[in-house]
């Protein structure tokens, strides 16, 4: 069987295209707010950026998890019209609502001239519930390229209608008349990819399943904007705006990495881990290591290179945010596996798992970025964000997952690996940087070491488990022509346990934190 014919072909060329779609958008953005910086004022600017907070939020309540339930369904085609309806009819309310309120959310957000973009801006969560169906239909089919093409169709329209109305003098509106036409452009291209059309039927138990499933996964996507901000509300009004400047700055770059790496993940965990749905027990665990072996690699570089990238990129006069990069990198990289854990629980059903994981890390996460704002600012709430993530959101997780009958033991096993490696190779780099005077030259080969002791500690491990990983997703059939010499004892007895019959059962919806449905940036 050809590679490409194979889940792990096709989960690798959806990562690939994933991967340039992120990057490329990314930059993209970048260099269109260049452009736009040199023609709008701030003051614009500023307010498009209410609007788009207000967009972004009452989007992640919009998502209920529709586009994830055809993802994940075997029942596809009964699904899409009931789907279909509730996406329009939830989109469609939103919209009027949050038209109809605009000045109010305006006023309350503090900048009562942003009104206009945000009534404009509630037109894509029409638009969202309009192209729920083709855009689960390319998630369902591992078509990263199709979503890709999308993305570039947004973006590009939306790009060329804001320079116009922009260069015209209508800057603010401009912003956001290219959002929402852009959006409009890149749903039109997924229905044409999909050699689909909107359809709508109604089948009462249909929609009950996908609303039973689909509120917690509103629910855990608003509290995921809560935990995003609850670290900067409290720094900000306990350790002023110096301390919160450092913070945000080394926030955002630890999110660099991660962001890619993420995204590209998120885009494929939950449609591989339903196509397995009857081996995803036995799945998780080789699937897995090799994930958490790579994602510990990007932030053991990225917090043994801290100081480097943090002066030669924004200069010395940032050089205290080198420091807060180091534990944040740490909260990046617990961040994208519980992605990849909560993409799975979704493919098995368990949204209602998953927002108590993340109640319990919201619990947990305010008196502790409380305390360490009060004892050491932005480095306290950094290191308490760290404690946080290792100390309380990995284990509930796994208490999650022991519920679910998971091998819980050889999980942690396979976090525990490159975790300490890479906590060690850190360590090591960063005793080396500190006996070299240059801070500079001291960080560069902090890197080095860091790389070299985590590699050298690492590859024999985790090189039988992308095998492994192979032979997961491929199944013993396919993976005996892909990869006869993969390990089997990567994958343990105790998680061949669960059957098709255990993981249907659980089976309802959701979508972790991939784009929202019918949307393309």
């Amino acid at each position: 069987m050809s590679k490409g014919a194979t889940l792990s072909g096709r989960v690798g060329n959806a990562l690939r295209w994933s991967t340039t779609g992120t990057v490329v958008v990314r930059l993209g953005n970048l260099g269109l707010g260049i452009v736009i910086a040199r023609i709008v004022s701030p003051e614009e600017f500023g307010l498009y950026a209410i609007a788009l907070t207000v967009q972004s939020v009452v989007m992640a309540l919009a998502d209920l998890g529709l586009s994830a339930d055809l993802v994940r369904s075997p029942d596809f085609e009964r699904r899409t019209g009931p789907v279909a309806v509730l996406g329009l009819v939830t989109g469609g309310t939103l919209t009027l609502v949050t038209a109809l309120s605009a000045p109010a959310l305006a006023s309350a957000m503090g900048g009562p001239g942003a009104a206009g973009p945000i009534a404009i801006l509630a037109a894509t969560f029409l638009l969202a519930g309009v192209g729920v169906v083709p855009f689960a239909t390319l998630q369902r089919k591992l078509d990263q390229q199709g979503l890709f093409r999308s993305n570039a169709v947004d973006f590009g329209v939306g790009a060329v209608v804001t320079l116009v109305l922009a260069v015209l003098g209508y800057g603010l509106v401009g912003l956001a008349v290219g959002r929402v036409v852009g959006q409009a452009c890149g749903v039109a291209v997924q229905f044409w990819l999909t050699r689909s059309r909107l359809r709508l039927s109604w089948d009462r138990t249909v929609a009950r399943s996908v609303l039973a499933f689909g509120l917690p996964v509103a629910a855990a996507n608003l509290l995921s904007w809560v935990l995003l901000s609850v670290d900067r509300v409290v720094l900000g009004n306990l350790a002023g705006a110096v301390e919160l400047g450092f913070y945000v700055l080394a926030a955002n770059i630890s999110t660099w990495p991660m962001t890619l790496v993420g995204q590209a993940l998120r885009s494929v965990t939950l449609p591989a881990f339903s196509q397995v749905r009857e081996r995803a027990r036995a799945a998780l665990v080789p699937l897995l290591g090799p994930v958490w072996w790579a994602v510990v690699l990007a932030a053991a570089m990225l917090a043994a290179l801290a100081h480097p990238v943090v002066v030669l990129v924004y200069g010395a006069r940032w050089e205290p945010a080198a420091q807060i990069l180091v534990p944040l990198a740490v909260v990046g990289a617990v961040r994208v596996v519980s992605d990849v854990l909560a993409g799975y629980l979704y493919a098995l059903g368990r949204s209602r798992g998953v927002l108590a994981v993340q109640v319990v890390w919201l619990v947990a996460l305010v008196p502790a970025v409380v305390l360490g704002a009060r004892a050491a600012g932005s480095i306290g709430v950094a290191v308490a964000q760290a404690a946080v993530s290792v100390g309380v959101l990995l284990p509930a997780y796994l208490v999650l997952l022991r519920r679910s009958r998971d091998e819980v033991g050889a999980l942690t096993w396979a976090l525990a690996v490159p975790g300490l490696a890479g906590a060690g190779a850190v360590a090591a780099g960063l005793l080396v940087a500190g006996r070299v005077e240059n801070p500079l030259l001291g960080g560069l080969l902090a890197g080095a070491v860091t790389f070299a002791l985590y590699a050298a500690a690492t590859v024999a491990w985790v090189r039988p488990r992308w095998r492994a990983a192979r032979t997961a997703l491929d199944g013993p059939d396919d993976a005996a022509d892909a990869a006869p010499d993969a390990v089997p004892d990567a994958v343990p007895d105790a998680a061949l346990a669960g059957t098709a019959a255990e993981a249907l059962d659980l089976l309802p919806d959701a979508v972790p934190a991939a784009p929202p449905r019918g949307t393309t940036r």
